[in-house]
């Protein structure tokens, strides 16, 4: 009698370390911050610029039109006191249609300076865009209008 005691008590506890387990280890990561670029001038004819805090960081994001279909992008992070970023905080970024149901144009990065880091994008078509932008879990949105 004293054993089946001894075993189910093991049983339960085997069940609640499980149970743990499952629950810290294997919970998705929580959906990353949205801040979006209220504000932000939008003109087709000039870049659009947005100035966000994110988390720890200040970030400045534009986008410029660079020809036919084509935005340059810069980004630069700063902390509280203004100072740079380093190599390990680099942004990533997609382009999207803000009417239309497409696919995304990936922005690649490259480091400019500290703290600063350029791209480019394709748009295929005229319209409404979207620069999503994401910096150490905060994601930022810059709405623009592709030039006419």
């Amino acid at each position: 009698m004293g054993g089946r005691w001894i075993a189910l008590a093991l049983g339960l506890a085997t069940l609640v370390i499980v149970g743990i387990f499952v629950g810290a280890v294997l919970r998705p990561p929580p959906p990353p911050r949205v801040v979006a670029a209220v504000g932000a001038d939008t003109s087709a004819a000039r870049a659009s610029r947005a100035v966000v805090q994110s988390g720890r960081w200040t970030v400045t994001a534009e986008v410029a039109p660079a020809g036919a279909n084509a935005v340059a992008i810069a980004v630069s992070i700063a902390d509280a006191e203004g100072r740079a970023a380093g190599p390990a905080v680099r942004p990533t970024a997609v382009l999207r249609m803000v009417d239309m149901a497409m696919g995304t144009e990936v922005v690649d990065f490259v480091p400019d300076t500290p703290g600063r880091w350029r791209g480019s994008g394709r748009l295929s078509m005229k319209g409404r865009w979207q620069l999503e932008l994401e910096v150490e879990g905060g994601r930022i949105m810059l709405p623009f209008v592709s030039a006419p």
